[in-house]
């Protein structure tokens, strides 16, 4: 007999989602973490950590891991990524062994509450970097690289309109323009970004 198919990132991703339900630091509109199930997305081994930088503030409803509902992260990404349909995002990424995480979990209230959410993130941030180790970490847009810098140590990019790549203890650091930069103004990096986000050679 076979033996059963063990997906070791399971009992993490239940640990990564009590975190995020405990955590009442912030004034939130909702959990999209909770709500869209998020870390059943994980890949069996997590070799890219993408960070993006919030779900959209306000009294909105839709999300990355919703697929029920518009969002314009998914739609830059469907560029990015080479992609059609709105769930090909996700499971393109999971194939590739890429979780796209946020620097804010919760939905702020408004784009002024993102910053002091995201300080309060940062615990949460940490422990999925400790417990999912990636080998490859890609910050994407100006509160993912602040929320990475402030975890490591390091000083922020100066140009969050170009992609840069440092190493740290032999981890791949990659700062990028956020997907919604890209889809707007910087479609001629669309390439090198699919790249970095499957983990392929940058």
């Amino acid at each position: 007999m076979a033996l059963a198919s063990v997906d070791p990132n399971k009992g993490i991703g239940k640990e990564l989602e009590r975190r995020v339900s405990s955590c009442q630091l912030c004034t939130f509109v909702d959990k999209p973490f909770l709500l869209h199930r998020v870390y059943s997305w994980l890949p069996r081994r997590v070799k890219v950590l993408a960070i993006g930088e919030s779900p959209p503030p306000g009294e909105k409803v839709g999300s990355l891991y919703c697929l029920e509902v518009f969002d314009r992260l998914r739609l830059s990404l469907k560029l990015v990524l080479g992609v059609e349909g709105e769930r090909e995002v996700l499971e393109t990424l999971r194939r590739s062994s890429t979780f796209l995480t946020a620097a804010v979990k919760c939905r702020p209230p408004d784009r002024k509450s993102i910053e002091s959410m995201r300080r309060n993130c940062l615990p949460l941030l940490k422990g999925e970097l400790e417990d999912l180790r990636p080998h490859r970490v890609v910050a994407m847009g100006r509160y993912a690289s602040a929320s990475l810098c402030e975890l490591l140590g390091l000083d922020p990019p100066r140009d969050q309109r170009e992609i840069a790549k440092i190493e740290v203890d032999g981890r791949e650091i990659f700062f990028t323009p956020h997907p919604n930069y890209l889809f707007r103004f910087g479609r001629g990096l669309a390439g090198e970004m699919r790249k970095i986000l499957l983990g392929r050679r940058a």
